[in-house]
């Protein structure tokens, strides 16, 4: 009997929180609307909105109050906190394994109701790359409710987003 395992999985996975590892290939084949890893945390079990307001909730919390890492620091505002809405844009190409942590939290990383956690790309002795152009256009979208119901003409929306990115060694076999 012969026993594998990939390690997919940067990020240490033993401790008794209770949550989600998403290594870089599921990142990457996620539909995301806003290519935003934050938006993952509305997809997540444990995760929704609050009647009546804007902000989400998150593991018993808002979504305010989730610590957010990456590589090991604190990115989170903690002066205004701020919590996960603090965090600036992060593209699924820059991320290489999202961990989410919706309860108990652990101890070590800190405060907040849930975590995440997010490990970057490191590089490799080759050149490595990808290209992304993103569109969402209203052509293609069908109308909301209430513009139905008002006789208006659907809301229009053409967003494009596009961009490069390049990794590979600075000093070889490093």
């Amino acid at each position: 009997v012969e026993v594998t395992v990939a390690a997919d999985t940067a990020i240490a996975t033993t401790s008794a929180s209770v949550g989600t590892v998403l290594p870089e290939y599921t990142v990457r084949d996620l539909p995301l609307g806003g290519r935003n890893v934050m938006d993952l945390l509305g997809a997540t079990a444990g995760a929704g909105p609050t009647e009546g307001t804007t902000d989400g909730y998150f593991a018993g919390g808002r979504l305010s109050a989730v610590n957010t890492t990456r590589d090991g620091f604190n990115v989170t505002d903690g002066r205004y906190n701020h919590g996960a809405f603090s965090v600036t844009y992060t593209s699924p190409d820059l991320v290489e394994e999202v961990r989410i942590i919706t309860a108990p939290v652990d101890a070590e990383v800190g405060r907040g109701s849930g975590q995440v956690q997010m490990s970057t790309r490191s590089g490799t002795n080759q050149f490595r790359g990808s290209a992304f152009w993103y569109n969402r256009n209203s052509a293609l979208d069908a109308s909301n409710w209430f513009n139905n119901q008002s006789g208006v003409k659907k809301d229009y929306e053409n967003r494009n987003q596009y961009g490069v990115r390049l990794g590979g060694p600075i000093v070889k076999n490093k």
